[in-house]
């Protein structure tokens, strides 16, 4: 049997860095398209809901081919959407469990928050559909549920920290942060 082994956290990091030092321009241009397209779109009314996963999964993609030793142009930021109806219905059902379970007794939204963490990942990674990236993605964080949280809070205090100057940070933040979840998924992924 092949046991993985948990990534720490400074690991991810630095191997996020790593990552996004590969093609720091293009990261941050897809990081900045991405924003000014959401930031559009999300003018109209449950638009930015059909738009945001697709170009999330297209983010993931280009992490993904950039560790794969694939070139990445910006127009692989639309590569997401040859996964759309998978990515928005994981989004949509996502945030109507993770609401559900907030609104109930709050830790089980907080749990699902986490747990699914991994679901667009396994979508475009593992061309996996909706329910089964969910499923996969609950189950495979359930295993590592404290090693998870740990580095979600940390990129969260790393995002947060770099929206500070006028969001400004988040250009390298966001690929930054992305690639270290991807680095952690890899270690656990049974496909990795």
């Amino acid at each position: 049997m092949n046991e993985r082994v948990i990534p720490d956290i400074g690991t991810c990091l630095k191997d996020g860095w790593d990552l996004y030092m590969k093609e720091p321009l293009l990261l941050s241009g897809a990081t900045i398209l991405m924003a000014v397209i959401c930031g559009v779109v999300g003018l109209i009314p449950f638009a930015g809901a059909l738009i945001y996963p697709p170009l999330l999964g297209g983010l993931y993609i280009m992490i993904i081919r950039l560790e794969r030793g694939e070139d990445i142009r910006i127009s692989n930021l639309f590569d997401g959407f040859q996964y759309f109806l998978p990515l928005v219905i994981a989004a949509l059902l996502m945030s109507l469990l993770i609401a559900i379970g907030l609104f109930l007794l709050v830790l089980p939204g907080l749990y699902l928050t986490i747990a699914y963490g991994f679901t667009n990942l396994m979508i475009v990674d593992q061309n996996k559909n909706f329910w089964p990236a969910m499923e996969s993605s609950r189950k495979l964080i359930h295993a590592n549920f404290l090693s998870y949280a740990l580095l979600v809070i940390v990129l969260a205090i790393i995002l947060v920290a770099a929206s500070i100057p006028l969001g400004l940070g988040l250009i390298v933040g966001v690929p930054v942060c992305i690639a270290a979840q991807y680095r952690f998924y890899r270690a656990l992924s049974p496909q990795a």
